[in-house]
């Protein structure tokens, strides 16, 4: 399908904005809002960004959801090398990468896929390229699991910023991954990871692009209204927990009273991200973000007595920072937004 120049420019301005381009904090936002020498400000705004404690501010792609509405969990055995970690980083559907064991396999892989035909013709291609070693013609063996991104029933992949707000008010520090943070450094973190001084330079995405700064304003604004992307906002690097957290990936049966346990979660600054689905006896996918296998521990016991007798059966799977090989989702954006199907409405 051919594309307008108007689609054309819509879609530039998108690959820009996804990718962070024009984008920035604003330091003078926060000395405001904090009340703090502007130099102050730019000196934590910068440590932040040089310790990798947040990413640089992007505006978020969810277009991303309604065109790639498939998620997938591949469980795989796969050899530890340089080629294949590559791949991980490489691959246009790969959202995620992990290492663990887990039964007879050893990698989990997070993937987005437009449908079941589009996931099979991909395992195909990878046979075909010899992109994963072949066992007697064939792919590893591995465990597939298919949920829908259309039933997310929470979206917040910075709800654990108020662990350490809370951390900080109990005793008086707060910790990311191993490194003393204190309140002047939290509170900038906070205002970011919730879109708060984020500015958009029309001017510089202006010229680059080649079109008016009002075109560039008003193409954003239609962008907004679209849904194909949300208001700019920092992320953490890992996507789904603040760095040195671990990961709980967690597959519930919710018993009865369910619509209840979803909105506690929803209120929950553990839980990243949930979804509802449909896998033998499980109705509830949770991303969960803990300190340590303790708090995690403590979070379980608790919800057991918010909810009595409405948790079955549980199948839990942790992964340390260590363990997570990539997280890319401003890679698979872009490389969505380049597919020559991708188009937009004027």
């Amino acid at each position: 399908m051919s594309r307008s120049e108007t689609d054309g420019t819509k879609q530039d301005l998108l690959r820009s904005l996804a990718f962070g381009n024009g984008v920035s904090v604003n330091v003078h936002c926060l000395s405001r809002n904090l009340n703090k020498h502007r130099n102050t400000i730019q000196g934590r705004v910068e440590e932040i960004f040089e310790k990798k404690l947040l990413n640089p501010p992007i505006f978020p792609f969810m277009g991303l959801y309604k065109e790639y509405p498939l998620l997938v969990f591949v469980w795989s055995q796969l050899p530890y090398d340089e080629k294949i970690e590559a791949w991980f980083k490489e691959d246009p559907h790969i959202f995620a990468a992990f290492r663990s064991r887990y039964s007879e396999y050893n990698t989990l892989l997070i993937l987005y896929h437009k449908d079941i035909t589009s996931y099979q013709l991909w395992r195909e291609q990878l046979a075909v390229e010899h992109k994963l070693p072949l066992i007697n013609g064939s792919l590893p063996p591995s465990s597939t699991s298919f949920f829908s991104n259309q039933l997310v029933v929470k979206y917040d992949p910075n709800a654990p910023i108020r662990l350490l707000e809370e951390d900080l008010a109990r005793t008086g520090h707060a910790q990311f991954d191993g490194q003393e943070i204190d309140s002047l450094t939290l509170q900038i973190i906070k205002l970011l990871t919730k879109g708060k001084c984020i500015k958009i330079n029309e001017n510089k995405l202006s010229k680059e692009l080649g079109i008016s700064r009002k075109t560039v304003i008003n193409k954003t604004r239609e962008l907004l209204k679209e849904k194909w992307i949300s208001t700019p906002v920092c992320r953490f690097p890992n996507f789904f927990t603040p760095p040195g957290y671990i990961l709980a990936i967690s597959k519930l049966e919710i018993k009865g009273i369910r619509q209840k346990f979803i909105q506690s979660i929803r209120n929950d600054s553990h839980i990243t991200m949930a979804f509802d689905i449909k896998e033998n006896m499980y109705n509830i996918l949770l991303f969960g973000a803990f300190q340590d296998l303790t708090q995690e521990l403590e979070w379980e016991i608790k919800q057991g007595l918010y909810h009595p007798d409405a948790i079955g059966h549980v199948d839990i799977q942790y992964f340390s920072p260590k363990s997570i090989l990539d997280i890319n989702q401003t890679r698979i954006s872009l490389g969505l937004i380049d597919k020559k199907y991708m188009y937009f409405r004027v």
